[in-house]
C-alpha cells in the first residue's frame, strides 16, 4: 500500500477554497493537518516527500465517538485521525460509517474535536457551504 497513489482531488473552486479558510479558522486542522512530509527513505519515492493526508495520525480523545475498542496505546474513547483525503468518495463517513454525511460526521465530534465542532454550528451558512465545497472537494 506505501506505493498507491494518493486519491485525486476533485475540481479546487473558488467555494472550496474559501471553505478551506474555515475548515482552518474553526480548527478543523489541529488534528486534519494538511500537510506532511515523509522522513528519510531508503525507497526513492518515499523519501522525505510532501503530502496532503489532511490527517496527523495520531490518536485523539473522541469521547463518545470513540469505538470502546482498547488496542495498543489506544483507549476506547481514543481514534487516529483519519485523513480526509479522498472523502468525496466515500459512501458514509466517520470510521464506522455511521454519519451519512459530511455534516453529520462533523456534528459527532466529542472529545478534543468538540470544540471545532461547536465553531461548526456556529458558523453562518454562506460559510458551511465553502466548508462543505471544501471537504467534498478531497
Amino acid at each position: 500500500m506505501a506505493f498507491l497513489a494518493a486519491p485525486a482531488r476533485r475540481q479546487i473552486t473558488q467555494d472550496a477554497r474559501d471553505g478551506e479558510a474555515v475548515f482552518q479558522t474553526i480548527g478543523c486542522e489541529s488534528c486534519h493537518t494538511a500537510t506532511l512530509r515523509t522522513g528519510r527513505s531508503d525507497v526513492a519515492a518515499l523519501d522525505r516527500q510532501t503530502y496532503h493526508p489532511y490527517s496527523d495520525f495520531l490518536l485523539h480523545d473522541m469521547g463518545s465517538l470513540g469505538d470502546g475498542i482498547e488496542q495498543g496505546d489506544a483507549k476506547g474513547n481514543e481514534i487516529k485521525t483519519a485523513p480526509l483525503w479522498g472523502l468525496s468518495a466515500e459512501p458514509t463517513y466517520l470510521h464506522d460509517g455511521r454519519a451519512q454525511t459530511i455534516e453529520q460526521a462533523i456534528l459527532a465530534h466529542e472529545g478534543q474535536g468538540r470544540a471545532a465542532r461547536d465553531r461548526y454550528r456556529a458558523l453562518d451558512a454562506q460559510s458551511v457551504a465553502r466548508l462543505l465545497a471544501f471537504l467534498r472537494s478531497l
